[in-house]
């Protein structure tokens, strides 16, 4: 008898491959812009990829046409919101302008919401050296102008002196700044306290508040640099200008550099522009000193003579 075998079929299933999911649009917003100059701002944002790698920068311009971005910055691909922002720079002062984010992925571009910011005036910090200047003596003021129209602009230095009733005058030529908007007066000598400010034809011009400078009195030191222990040591010299019958301090160094007082004595006639001084100390340590003219204040402000240093020996 033949025998007939079934042979089973074993049925194998079918792995069909799963549906590539379809990448999801960026969200993205704009933030306030931050860090705004005369010339330039930092415009911030943020993104999300929703899992896509994404890519965001920033349109800007004076108009919401904008006609500026910023380069690209790689946001990632993740699911949350990341933070980004890019500086912008050669911007015209006193200006608004627009600005929005923008992120781009396989799936779209997305646009934030439009935002402004306005750019400072031109502007200046000048700086006095030395400061405070001392009487007769020269001095500088610098600074740098930041905003349109720096490079190459005139600018004017205008003071009045102690005690500010006259009007402002020019100081010195016109000076042009540099390419990078740097400039310097240089004053022959400073004849007393003053108010000064600094003008530019930047674009809007530069016009500085108003600024005090104290000028102090120019004082010497004559005194010996060697002396015996317990001997007497004479300090004298002058004050400019004439302050007759202001004190006058002589002080000491202490070791944590500050200054005590150890004499004093009154400034007697010396010239129509200058006082003089003597003092005679008895010295058992030796030590730096200086003298200092307790100005009242007004056309000169108190002022300090160069330290000197004298040493003291047993012989």
């Amino acid at each position: 008898m033949r025998r007939t075998i079934a042979v089973a079929l074993l049925a194998v299933p079918a792995f069909a491959a799963a549906p590539a999911v379809a990448a999801t649009p960026p969200v993205v917003s704009t933030s306030p812009a931050t860090g705004v100059t005369p010339v330039g701002a930092t415009l911030n944002g943020f993104a999300t990829p929703n899992g896509a790698a994404t890519k965001v920068y920033f349109q800007y311009g004076l108009t919401k046409n904008y006609g500026n971005r910023t380069p690209n910055q790689d946001a990632g691909e993740g699911t949350s919101p990341v933070p980004f922002s890019a500086a912008v720079a050669s911007l015209k002062s006193s200006k608004t302008y627009h600005f929005r984010a923008v992120a781009v992925n396989s799936a779209g571009t997305r646009f934030g919401a439009d935002r402004t910011f306005k750019t400072a005036a031109p502007a200046t910090t000048p700086v006095v050296t030395p400061n405070p200047p001392v009487f007769t003596r020269p001095f500088s003021v610098s600074g740098q102008l930041l905003g349109s129209g720096a490079g190459g602009a005139k600018v004017t230095m205008l003071a009045r002196p102690f005690p500010y009733t006259a009007p402002f005058a020019k100081v010195g030529n016109t000076v042009v700044s540099n390419g990078d908007g740097t400039y310097a007066f240089r004053v022959p000598a400073a004849l007393g306290s003053f108010q000064f400010q600094i003008k530019a034809n930047t674009n809007p011009p530069v016009n500085t508040a108003i600024a005090t400078v104290n000028v102090t009195s120019l004082v010497t030191l004559r005194v010996r640099t060697h002396a015996r222990r317990g001997s007497v040591v004479k300090f004298g010299g002058i004050a400019r200008p004439a302050q007759d019958g202001l004190i006058l301090r002589i002080q000491k160094r202490r070791p944590n550099g500050t200054y005590k007082n150890v004499a004093h004595t009154l400034l007697k006639h010396g010239t129509d522009a200058s006082s003089r001084y003597s003092k005679r100390l008895r010295l058992h340590r030796g030590g730096t000193f200086r003298a200092v003219v307790m100005s009242a204040g007004g056309l000169v402000s108190p002022g300090a003579s160069a330290a000197k240093s004298i040493r003291v020996t047993r012989r």
